[in-house]
């Protein structure tokens, strides 16, 4: 097996919206060939659940991290991505574990996992990463997250996640854009420091800081609005928040991973990764295709094209001695066969 070929069909498989490994392994069953056939070492290639799981533990979650990194810095190189706006937020993602622990037990089956109540909500057991998306107009991409279990607090997540960014980024953003959660004046002066403008929502009961309503219920701290700007302009660019909720939406509806299917810290690494790499790579694709209309519309990627077995006539034509003209190599060789006769 060719771990890019197993990579491969785990982008299907997440692309497909199968909950688990079985899920790819069932829909073979179905056809007659292995649906990635021209795009595999071995076009007879296809991996059982096993045969995906296998592979899938022994890549280190920081190789996959490491090859999202790559595709950001590559978006940004085509200017699909602009370092300017940020955004933070989190999003729950369900650990495949039992939600009480263990009997005479302090943990749960997945140890590294946490418990994960937000707004009064009780989530269950899981992760929640902290993400950051960048803002770029008409479009958002994300660019960086960090892996925390369920029970984290959004102060010191924000605090981590940005810590660790700005350790590895290259490129100087303007803004940072986040809810209510990560307010704090340590996180709003560390942003100010850094040189970025923290546009961070308030909480109303906050009694000790100057804090200003631009309007109904969206309350700001106004040390940290900068000189010049109104109160319009200001509460415009929070406007863009909402993005990055639209943009992790497709995690739970379109990709179908709001639950792992196995569990672990490096397993929701891994899981992540490859969701951003397959959002990345489809809007690469679109911008070296020349349809710039479809790098904010990943549901625009076909699946079935590759269910066609009459793609597979070639490679079979092939196969049984039929010759293609696809080189003059090919060509001069037939010629001097015919010579030979």
């Amino acid at each position: 097996m060719f771990i890019e070929d197993v990579i491969a069909y785990e982008l299907l498989r997440i692309n497909l919206g199968f909950k688990n490994y079985k899920g790819i392994e069932k829909m073979g069953r179905f056809m007659r060939y292995p649906p990635l056939f021209s795009r595999t070492h071995d076009y007879e290639f296809f991996p059982n659940a096993a045969d995906l799981s296998y592979v899938l533990k022994r890549i280190p979650s920081e190789a996959l991290f490491e090859f999202f990194q790559l595709l950001v810095q590559e978006c940004v190189e085509h200017g699909i991505i602009v370092p300017r706006i940020l955004i933070w937020d989190g999003q729950f993602i369900r650990s495949n574990c039992n939600n009480n622990k263990l009997k005479n037990n302090h943990v749960y089956n997945d140890p590294d996992a946490g418990y994960c109540r937000h707004n009064g909500i009780k989530k269950g057991v899981g992760y929640d990463p902290g993400i950051l998306y960048a803002h770029c107009f008409n479009r958002w991409f994300p660019i960086y997250f960090k892996m925390f279990s369920g029970n984290r607090s959004d102060i010191l997540a924000f605090k981590e996640t940005m810590t660790e960014f700005f350790q590895t980024t290259p490129y100087k953003w303007e803004i940072l854009i986040a809810d209510s959660g990560p307010y704090s004046l340590q996180n709003l002066k560390t942003m100010q420091h850094r040189g970025l403008v923290p546009i961070i929502r308030a909480r109303k009961h906050l009694k000790t800081h100057p804090i200003k309503q631009l309007k109904k219920n969206f309350y700001f701290n106004t040390d940290f609005i900068p000189e010049g700007w109104s109160d319009e302009l200001f509460l415009k660019i929070y406007s863009f928040r909402p993005m990055i909720e639209q943009g992790n939406s497709y995690n739970t509806t379109y990709y179908n991973a709001s639950r792992m299917n196995t569990w672990g810290m490096d397993a929701a690494i891994k899981l992540r990764s490859l969701i951003y790499i397959l959002e990345l790579l489809k809007a690469l694709t679109a911008y070296k295709l020349g349809r710039p209309e479809l790098i904010m519309k990943p549901t625009a990627f076909e699946n079935s094209r590759y269910c066609n077995f009459r793609l597979m006539l070639p490679s079979m034509a092939r196969d049984s001695g039929f010759i293609f003209f696809n080189s003059k190599e090919e060509l001069n060789r037939l010629i001097k066969n015919l010579h030979r006769i």
